[in-house]
């Protein structure tokens, strides 16, 4: 399994990933889901199910519902849509990175098809899931980062060696833990430091093809930290849609994926008849102290069924100026100019046909523009924060409206007092429903000299119109990071709690750049150092709904929020009996009496010795002059059921 080292890991039907799911769209889809670890509680996400109606099905822990215990069974019913590809993964605590996760498609039938832009007919249909597999359990890797300890050593165990922060390209930073090995689809192996593999008896993961055909691949990264630049040998990658949203078709030399999105392509089987690497490689070129890094590497088989069944021999594409390379998706702006590629975000994607977004309503309480920045903030120490909160989950999940004033079951955060300082608290941001929501998702960094790290942002119940990218400043020969936008304008803050638009006429359509014809449509989105991401939706799905980085060891440290789409008035109730969870308090009374062995009975209908009506009658009699009686009846009833203590 893996990459051949013996560790712990989570899996689903004994399988690493997890099964995968294939459905039409609108198929009500039913997941009988039993929690056979030990100790751990856990959930379930449909990671791109936009779930209206069913909010509570959503899977997220603390928010969406309670996790499910160990021993303990739990049913998801939901409808699968929008088609494409998506998938599903544990999203409680650091499992997904231990193996819980697998494919979600979602097939279109005719009725969602696009007939003005039909896809081309393919001979085959695959499914290639990236991750990076580490060696210890994630909840080790978890506490060693927020205790800091990565700052001094890989492991607890490797007490003989330092740990440099390693850094992409631009000079940004990239993990605070070593990638260690790469799996596709549960297969890999390790490679050491100088790029030589560890066991080549380790099976990799092959896919058959025949020449002279189309292939379909549908690519997803449930990625715990690193990104992926990905390509196939000698083959074009002809990209079809993101997030399981269609796009025109782009042709690129290669793609690179961040945690939590898809990407569909397909190539053509034209070279000729053989084997060819199918190469994922991290972004990592350099640590902070300059030195220079081999990037992981995470390696597959493109097999021509006529071909010899033996390890490939071919060599990566080379970009030079005659024939430069096209990649799709950078967290950065460019890539050195002798690298002779070209950088294309993923904002110029171009949705298939005219597909404009929401418009901005003439009524301005009908548009809400939203400034949120992913960033590390801290008094002490730095923690994945978002607006300078890092989250706290809460007590109880909102989204199953538990009664009571929220204080009740969160962590309140003084708005005030956290646009200038660091706050540790449950954060929401409150949604008008059927407003037109533009949110600017922006990444500045605290103070001069920390460089940061680029964000997958992840929102959950929605997937949104990317209007825009925005970039820092950039050396355009090296490729160099030099400083955050000017477009943000942090009001003198280092932490950039509150920003926004330095330019004040930017409002609504009116700011420079924006696609209004035909952005692309996604439900994850980088955020790059330095820069912004401009993206536009309705709020049309009442619900509690999380938004967050979906870099795991971010957001499980706190780089969260919620959304509370429309009131609770306009969110639907979860079913009977659905599984509640909370906090548990008891007074120093109520123990007294059980230790006296009283016990406190009550019906549901009859309650004994309450008042349960009480009319006011009143009669007015006229005798000549004007007179009024007033007669109050209370009336009082006992029940005719008799208790009798259990002593």
């Amino acid at each position: 399994m893996a990459d051949g080292a013996y560790r712990q890991a989570m899996v689903i039907n004994g399988q690493l990933p997890g099964p995968p799911i294939i459905v039409n769209n609108g198929t009500e889809v039913v997941v009988n889901v039993k929690n056979n670890l030990l100790m751990e509680g856990l959930t379930i996400h449909w990671h791109g199910m936009v779930q209206r109606n069913t909010p509570w099905m959503d899977g997220v822990g603390s928010v969406s519902q309670c996790p499910i215990n160990p021993g303990e069974t739990f049913t998801y019913r939901f409808l699968a849509t929008p088609p494409g590809t998506h998938w599903y993964h544990s999203h409680f605590g650091t499992q997904r990175t231990d193996g819980v996760y697998g494919a979600l498609i979602v097939l279109e039938t005719d009725s969602t098809k696009n007939q003005k832009d039909p896809s081309p007919t393919f001979r085959g249909d695959f499914i290639v899931i990236l991750h990076d597999w580490m060696r210890e359990s994630s909840l080790d890797i978890n506490n060693r980062i927020l205790s800091e300890m990565e700052r001094f050593t890989p492991g607890y165990n490797n007490t003989d060696q330092c740990f440099y922060q390693i850094r992409q390209l631009d000079g940004t930073e990239i993990g605070v833990t070593p990638f260690v090995s790469g799996l596709i689809n549960g297969k890999g192996h390790h490679y050491n430091a100088a790029g030589e593999v560890e066991n080549d008896l380790i099976p990799l993961e092959w896919f058959n093809v025949t020449r002279k055909s189309l292939f379909r691949f549908r690519l997803i990264s449930a990625s715990m930290m690193y990104a992926f630049r990905f390509s196939i040998d000698n083959h074009d990658l002809h990209l079809l849609a993101t997030d399981g949203n269609p796009t025109e078709t782009t042709i690129v030399q290669s793609i690179i994926i961040h945690s939590g999105e898809r990407y569909d392509f397909y190539i053509g089987t034209y070279p000729k008849s053989g084997n060819y690497w199918i190469r994922a490689e991290t972004l990592e070129t350099e640590n902070i102290k300059g030195e220079p890094i081999v990037a992981g590497q995470v390696r597959g088989v493109l097999h021509y069924k006529t071909a010899p069944l033996t390890q490939p021999t071919s060599q990566p594409d080379e970009c030079s100026a005659v024939e430069p390379c096209n990649v799709i998706n950078c967290p950065f702006r460019y890539y050195p100019s002798d690298n002779f590629t070209t950088c294309i975000p993923v904002a110029s994607l171009k949705a298939p046909r005219k597909r404009p977004p929401p418009e901005i309503p003439q009524d301005p309480s009908k548009f809400q523009e939203i400034f949120i920045n992913f960033h590390f903030s801290g008094d002490t120490t730095l923690k994945s924060s978002i607006n300078g909160r890092a989250f706290i989950p809460p007590s109880t999940p909102p989204m199953i409206l538990p009664k009571g004033n929220l204080s009740d079951h969160m962590t309140v955060c003084d708005d005030e007092e956290c646009e200038k300082n660091h706050c540790d608290c449950t954060y929401f941001i409150e949604l008008t429903r059927n407003n037109v929501i533009q949110v600017v998702l922006y990444n500045i960094r605290l103070g001069k000299g920390l460089q940061g790290t680029a964000h997958p942002v992840h929102f959950h119940g929605h997937h949104f119109y990317v209007l825009k990218t925005g970039y820092g400043v950039y050396n355009n020969e090296t490729g160099k990071f030099i400083n955050d936008t000017s477009d943000i304008d942090c009001g003198g803050s280092v932490r950039c709690n509150a920003g926004k638009w330095r330019d004040q006429t930017w409002k609504g359509d009116s700011i420079p750049g924006l696609n209004l014809q035909n952005p692309p449509i996604k439900d994850t989105v980088i955020v790059p150092v330095g820069g912004y991401v401009v993206i536009r939706f309705v709020a049309d799905n009442p619900g509690w709904w999380f938004v967050h980085c979906h870099i795991e060891i971010h957001q499980v440290e706190g780089m969260a929020l919620m959304l509370k789409e429309g009131s609770t008035s306009d969110m639907v109730t979860p079913p009977k009996d659905f599984k509640t969870c909370g906090n548990f308090w008891w007074s120093h009374e109520e123990f007294v009496d059980k230790l006296a062995g009283k016990n406190e009975q009550q019906s549901s209908d009859v309650k004994q010795e309450i008042y349960y009506w009480c009319t006011v009658v009143v009669l007015p009699v006229v005798f000549g002059v004007e007179t009024i009686i007033i007669i109050v009846m209370c009336i009082k009833r006992r029940s005719n059921r008799h208790y009798t203590p259990i002593n």
